[in-house]
């Protein structure tokens, strides 16, 4: 394989794994009228999101889906991708609460659903706000956290990714493609800031300084990645990675299904991003799921408290 085609990216999960650290991504069919669930799990270190979705669906049989095409984006001159993070405010040292739940309590997903006249009504909202649907779901993700995990409610520090397709030149769709930056949220921010603080660090390109640091594997090799990764998850503990993974139409009839199937993705977190999260629009309906690390100690109980938070302070009854 080329050096043009390496998954650098992987290279993390990969090291991660070689810690104890799950790297599945679960992609999950839901038939709505039974609530039976046809899941397919993949290892991070081998796909994204994006990448994900298109292997799922040909794991289960469906016709292909089409990559939503996003805002293509020039790459900027190299010394533009080194600017400051517009992002001033510093997060706090998180104070989880205490659990205690026993080990070996089922850890699968919970997933949430809005029916078409909800998304179109969040979406409507965000339209009225002059803010983007992420920074209204990002903002109740956060306040849904405060109100269920923390201890008090903190401004937390959350991982924002960023697809990259439509800014490199793409080697293989069924890969690693994203980057990401960090911002701060608090549970009394309001949406247009959530908004305006997104939009200054896609500006800033701060989003392409950690696509060109997270890409160190071609000189380091593994070995180093693993090295440098063993240290980054004892460091600052943030609150999850902000998984969005925008709007597509499926066949699900193709496969076979319920042509009102629901369609959901989670990550799988980490002890030091512990809050695992993915939201999807497909077919006009708005999927949010939701697991927490075993790290925290909190159970089924704790998460679905959180998710239905979550669905409350965007303001949609599912």
């Amino acid at each position: 394989m080329s050096a043009a085609a390496t998954d650098y990216i992987g290279m993390w999960y990969r090291a991660r794994a070689r810690l104890g650290v799950d790297d599945r991504i679960e992609f999950i069919f839901i038939d709505p009228a039974s609530g039976q669930r046809r899941t397919v799990a993949l290892r991070h270190r081998d796909y994204d999101g994006v990448a994900g979705i298109l292997v799922a669906a040909r794991e289960v049989g469906m016709r292909m889906p089409m990559v939503p095409s996003g805002k293509r984006r020039k790459a900027p001159p190299f010394w533009q991708r080194w600017q400051s993070p517009a992002e001033s405010r510093e997060p706090a040292e998180l104070q989880w609460r205490r659990f205690g739940v026993a080990d070996g309590e089922n850890n699968a997903p919970l997933v949430q659903w809005l029916n078409p006249q909800q998304t179109r009504a969040l979406y409507q909202r965000a339209h009225q706000q002059k803010v983007s649907v992420n920074s209204l779901l990002l903002l109740a993700l956060h306040r849904a956290v405060s109100d269920t995990l923390l201890v008090k409610g903190q401004p937390g520090s959350w991982c924002f990714p960023v697809n990259m397709r439509n800014a490199v030149t793409v080697p293989r769709q069924e890969m690693n493609l994203s980057s990401a930056f960090y911002l701060t949220v608090d549970e009394n921010d309001t949406p247009s800031r959530i908004d305006r603080t997104i939009r200054q660090n896609l500006k800033a390109n701060v989003h392409w300084r950690y696509w060109h640091l997270a890409r160190i594997g071609r000189w380091i090799g593994q070995r180093g990645v693993n090295w440098v990764c063993s240290r980054l998850l004892n460091g600052p503990q943030h609150c999850g990675s902000f998984s969005s993974l925008g709007e597509w139409q499926m066949d699900f009839m193709s496969a076979g299904m319920a042509p009102d199937t629901v369609f959901a993705c989670c990550g799988p977190g980490s002890p030091n991003h512990p809050v695992a999260n993915g939201v999807t629009v497909v077919n006009g309906c708005m999927s949010l799921a939701l697991k927490l690390h075993p790290s925290l100690g909190a159970g089924h109980a704790q998460a679905e408290q959180c998710l239905q938070r979550w669905i409350n302070w965007l303001g949609a009854d599912a």
